[in-house]
Formats: C-alpha cells, sequence, structure tokens
C-alpha cells in the first residue's frame, strides 16, 4: 500500500517516480506474507490459506497468531489426504490448580509450529485454517519450508526481547513512554555431531543476512525465533561432538 506525497499525482508509479510515494506496508492479504513478523493479516471468524509450494516441505509455521485453533491438512492428487492435525491454540500455562483454572484470563498461543509433514511427497496441497468465531483472526507470519536439523539445543539457552520503545526525561525529571514495536532474541547452544559441522557452517553461511525460523526445542515457543543469527561459532570440543553458540535476533 502506498500513499500519495503531493497533490495531482496522476501517471506516476511507486517504480518509476518514488519521489511521489511513501509504502506504507503490505496490504492485508499479503501481510502474514512479508519478512515483518508485526504486520498481521486480518479477517473475521478464520483465515484460510490454501498453498501449492511445488516442492517437499515438512514444517509449516504460524506466528504471532490471534486464534484459538489451527488446523493444516495436506492432500496429494493421488494419495488424498496425508496429513490431518488441529492444535488447540488456548494456553494453560499459569494453570496449575483448580483455582487458578476457573479465575486465571484465557491466554492464546501466539506461535504454532506444525513439523513431521510428508516430505517424500513433492507436490502437496496445504489447507492451513486459523479459527477464532466472533473474533478477528490475525496472524504475523506463515512460514513454510524444508527443516535442517544441526543438533540438540542444551539446557542454558536464554531467551528474551529487544524493545523498541523510546523513553525520554526533561528538566524536570518527568518521563514519557512512547510505546514501539519489539524483536525476539536468543542465545543458544548446540551440541552437533563432528561429521556434519562442515556443513552446517556452510548451511549458516549460505542463509547469512535471510529471514529464517530457528526452533531451539518445540517444547518451548519461546525458543521459535523468526529472524537472523548475529553471530555464531562451532567449538570442536570433543572428538565426536562439537558445540555450537549462536546469537539470534527476529525482526519486528
Amino acid at each position: 500500500i502506498y500513499e500519495s506525497l503531493q497533490g495531482s499525482n496522476t501517471g506516476n508509479t511507486p517504480e518509476s517516480s518514488p519521489e511521489w510515494w511513501v509504502d506504507i506496508g503490505p496490504a492485508n492479504i499479503w501481510s502474514m506474507f512479508d519478512e515483518l513478523n508485526s504486520t498481521q493479516t486480518e479477517a473475521v471468524d478464520q483465515i484460510i490459506v490454501v498453498l501449492a509450494p511445488g516442492e517437499r516441505i515438512d514444517v509449516i509455521a504460524l506466528l504471532n497468531v490471534y486464534a484459538v485453533s489451527a488446523h493444516v491438512v495436506a492432500t496429494d492428487a493421488i494419495d488424498g489426504v496425508v496429513f490431518d492435525e488441529t492444535v488447540n491454540l488456548v494456553s494453560t500455562g499459569g494453570i496449575i490448580d483448580w483455582y487458578t483454572y476457573y479465575t486465571e484470563p484465557q491466554e492464546l498461543a501466539g506461535d504454532v509450529v506444525f513439523d513431521g509433514l510428508p516430505a517424500l511427497y513433492a507436490n502437496l496441497t496445504f489447507t492451513v485454517t486459523l479459527s477464532f468465531p466472533g473474533q478477528t483472526v490475525r496472524c504475523g507470519a506463515l512460514i513454510a519450508g524444508l527443516a535442517k536439523d544441526i543438533g540438540a539445543t542444551v539446557y542454558g539457552a536464554t531467551t528474551g526481547i529487544i524493545d523498541f520503545s523510546r523513553k525520554a526525561t526533561d528538566d524536570f525529571g518527568n518521563t514519557s513512554v512512547t510505546r514501539r514495536g519489539y524483536a525476539n532474541k536468543g542465545n543458544f547452544r548446540v551440541v552437533c555431531d563432528n561429521v556434519s559441522i562442515v556443513s552446517i557452517q556452510r548451511l549458516l553461511a549460505e542463509f547469512r543476512a535471510t529471514p529464517s525460523l530457528f526452533i531451539g526445542s518445540a517444547a518451548f515457543a519461546n525458543t521459535f525465533i523468526y529472524g537472523f543469527y548475529r553471530d555464531f561459532s562451532i567449538a570442536i570440543d570433543h572428538p565426536n561432538q562439537s558445540n555450537l553458540n549462536t546469537e539470534l535476533e527476529g525482526p519486528l
């Protein structure tokens, strides 16, 4: 979506005359497919997306989601439905007893990953459905691809955010805060087999400065970092295994 910067703007395109326009963001239908996690596609009750990637994929991730359920169906032209899974996005975090079950506010899991998709098929059609009856469903990013297992994340991994909000204090000590977006970040140590460390380094070098989804552990959604690695190093500490240390930072 472009906004005109000047009056009498006729016959000027953003490509040929960029001085006439300012890019204010993707159209709603494409917001979940840009390289930002904060721009969300919105629709009442449901968002339904049909993907025909034309190549093998085994993971579909949905990030920055506002919905109560996510459903993925994979269909082959010959074998029919080969994958069908629904995930309940109502979070049970913070529910430790019957009292909290009845009193804690409902929370929704913002991210969900469907892994284990049948990767032996090269021409599957995927139907992805996000639902929240009576509400506006939102999705910040839909990512589909072929995953690469580079090792096991060990305990001691850290996650957090980088806050881009602005805080200013005047001469009288009054502080004003401008709330802005944030990016996820993580620091992981991954144990890798030594027979794979050369290919792992080549893989990470190939995907430098490329938005990618890093899954630290499927058990912890806060280790799903969509973004870039700021730095990585491989320490060859043992005869059979090495330690990969990586610093990750997500886009807005």
